[in-house]
């Protein structure tokens, strides 16, 4: 595999401020927070609970449409360009979904979102500064971040566990 094409974050920005603007970007995001706090709600709905789908029909239903919808970027401009770091990405991501159906199963969505939302934002911090080195402003901030999500997730966890009887 050859590495992603663009190699600082100032590239990746340029690249798609011709396409969608920041404004655009905003409002990608803001709809991304939604979308992603919203996804497992199916999985706890009563109707789909009481017929037990398996975890892994549901995650090939959320594949599936991920797939078509991914398709809408070309109406917007973008180019179509194959690599293979995105086959590697869907290796990832199925397994962490089918985890995250289990997850949401057992400990239900308020604590699973919690838990791998904040997991999520460590190891993608690990993998912009660490392994693809992306700059940020303050290193003794950024790790008093990391810091305080780490306590947050500790107490989140701990104090949205059922009590014990």
């Amino acid at each position: 595999f050859e590495p992603p094409p663009y190699h600082h974050k100032m590239e990746w920005a340029a690249a798609g401020a011709g396409v969608c603007g920041e404004a655009c970007g905003w409002a990608c995001a803001s709809l991304s927070l939604f979308m992603f706090g919203s996804y497992s709600v199916p999985v706890k709905s009563p109707k789909l609970e009481s017929i037990h789908v398996d975890p892994l029909v549901f995650q090939t239903y959320r594949t599936l449409t991920a797939f078509t919808v991914s398709w809408s970027v070309l109406l917007l401009g973008v180019d179509f360009t194959f690599t293979p770091w995105g086959i590697v990405s869907g290796f990832c991501w199925v397994p962490g979904g089918i985890s995250g159906i289990y997850a949401v199963r057992s400990a239900g969505l308020a604590v699973s979102q919690g838990v791998w939302s904040c997991v999520i934002v460590a190891v993608s911090m690990t993998w912009g500064v660490i392994i693809f080195s992306e700059n940020v402003t303050s290193a003794w901030a950024a790790c008093g971040a990391a810091l305080l999500l780490m306590v947050g997730l500790v107490g989140m966890s701990y104090f949205s566990s059922p009590k014990k009887k």
